[in-house]
């Protein structure tokens, strides 16, 4: 029997009426699924650069050092970016930081929120090594061992061994101190204080002893071998011969002679005798008037004769007379 086109429609027809609902639907859930994915990528990757702004201003804080600051910026990381990395790293500088001012507990606290909080494996363990100091350094010896026992990542092995050491020390139990300090050293503990720690419980044996060298004799003094100096005879000075002495000193003036007049100073200077002086010069009353023209001779004379010019000198000054000498 075949299927005739109308038969095919109607099969088609039904086919979609039982499964058109269910096909619509998946389309939409895809659809929405793919665009929320890509939503949920942005908004991650935007929280996240969001999160490295906070954590650079917070480590610029803690550089300065800005204690309050420092720390009022982690709390604001702690609040607005509770499940990012650098929420972690914050909390772990601010449990430095609790440490350095001596708050002890604040620093046990912050701790524990890494311990609780934080994803990666490698961040809980570090942040049980540094409870462990911390409970160490407040005497609390088995809490700081109950947290050594839960490290487990292998690059702090050498760290969490001699913190071990460190703790069988101050329980007075040097042998045990000692071998997990060589345990320490085995894993890779490049420490110099690691090794300073081994020294000093490291028993002295013949073969770590080494004797000191025989100081070497003194060396011989020298002998001493006098020689005579002779001394030189001082030289004969020369002595001048004797200076002859005048054998009479010739008197000295008992009196020096004084004129007997001394010659008057003149009293006035005589003044110089008056210096005659000449006559006003007679001032026509009309001064002639002058010609309208000047005739102009024809030629000009090769030579022009001088004109002699009468001179009214005056009188000579005789010299004045000064003091006589």
């Amino acid at each position: 029997m075949e299927y005739t086109d109308d038969e095919r429609v109607e099969d088609l027809k039904k086919w979609w009426r039982d499964n058109g609902v269910s096909i619509i639907v998946g389309i939409a859930l895809g659809i929405a699924a793919i665009f929320g994915w890509r939503y949920w990528l942005s908004y991650r990757d935007a929280q996240a650069e969001k999160a490295s702004l906070a954590y650079d201003a917070f480590i610029e804080a803690v550089e300065k050092p800005d204690v309050d600051q420092a720390r009022q910026r982690g709390q604001g990381l702690l609040a607005d970016f509770p499940h990012s990395a650098y929420t972690v790293l914050a909390t772990l500088r601010l449990a430095k930081l609790a440490v350095d001012s001596g708050d002890q507990a604040t620093a046990i606290q912050r701790l524990q929120w890494v311990i609780d909080h934080a994803k990666l494996d490698e961040f809980r363990d570090i942040a049980r090594l540094r409870l462990a100091r911390v409970l160490f350094a407040a005497g609390q010896l088995a809490e700081a061992e109950k947290q050594l026992e839960q490290v487990n990542t292998a690059g702090l092995n050498a760290e969490r061994q001699e913190l071990r050491g460190d703790i069988l020390l101050a329980g007075n139990d040097p042998a045990k101190a000692r071998t997990t300090y060589t345990e320490a050293l085995a894993t890779g503990g490049t420490s110099p204080l690691l090794r300073i720690k081994l020294d000093n419980l490291t028993p002295p044996t013949a073969d770590t002893v080494i004797a000191a060298p025989t100081p070497p004799p003194p060396p011989a003094e020298p002998a001493v071998v006098e020689v005579p100096v002779k001394t030189p005879a001082p030289a004969e000075i020369p002595v001048p011969a004797e200076v002859p002495v005048p054998a009479e000193i010739p008197a000295v003036p008992a009196e020096v002679p004084v004129p007997a007049e001394i010659p008057a100073i003149p009293a006035e200077t005589p003044a110089p005798a008056e210096v005659p002086v000449p006559a006003e010069v007679p001032v026509p009353a009309e001064v002639p008037a002058a010609p309208a023209e000047v005739p102009v001779p024809a030629e000009i004379p090769a030579a022009v004769p001088e004109v002699p010019v009468e001179s009214n000198p005056l009188p000579p000054v005789p010299p004045a007379s000064g003091p006589s000498s």
